[in-house]
């Protein structure tokens, strides 16, 4: 059985949520760029959802758990550009879930053990996979899970500081 053809308004619908969704990613990384903002960040989940990064990060659930991560993120993190980008966007046929994926390229200044009070600069690579809800024609996180597949040192670089998989 194919499937139903869909109006104009309904596929201009799914292009407008296209967008909706990957706004929402942008503004994610805006605020992870602006001090890890531990409300503007919450406020982008559902209030019991999931934020996971595998590799390095942390994995926390419910929007009071995500506030005090962020707090304690931006502890570690002196400067970040998170760049996301080449979005693939699945919505549901009823429209009101989504999963999304993106790729990542973060450029940071962490403090470290060996750093000075300048952090030392490392490069992270990686990508998302996001399950989104929409709730009352807004798109949130209901799932975020990110997988760090590179994480070295600038100065080193990957070659010679290649990332270690710790268990997940």
């Amino acid at each position: 059985m194919s499937p139903q053809p869909r109006s104009i308004e309904q596929r201009l619908e799914q292009l407008e949520d296209r967008e909706k969704i990957k706004e929402l990613k942008y503004r994610y990384a805006f605020h992870l760029d602006n001090g890890y903002d531990p409300d503007s960040i919450a406020a982008l989940f559902s209030e019991d959802g999931e934020w996971i990064i595998k590799g390095v990060g942390g994995d926390v659930r419910g929007q009071g758990a995500i506030r005090a991560h962020c707090k304690n993120l931006s502890k570690g993190i002196l400067w970040s550009q998170h760049d996301i980008f080449a979005p693939r966007i699945e919505i549901s046929d009823q429209g009101d879930r989504a999963v999304a994926h993106f790729n990542l390229v973060c450029l940071l200044t962490m403090r470290t053990d060996g750093a000075d009070a300048k952090g030392e600069a490392f490069l992270l690579a990686g990508n998302y996979t996001d399950h989104l809800v929409k709730i009352n024609g807004a798109w949130l996180f209901q799932s975020m899970t990110g997988t760090i597949e590179q994480s070295s040192p600038w100065a080193k670089g990957w070659v010679e500081a290649p990332f270690k998989k710790e268990s997940w």
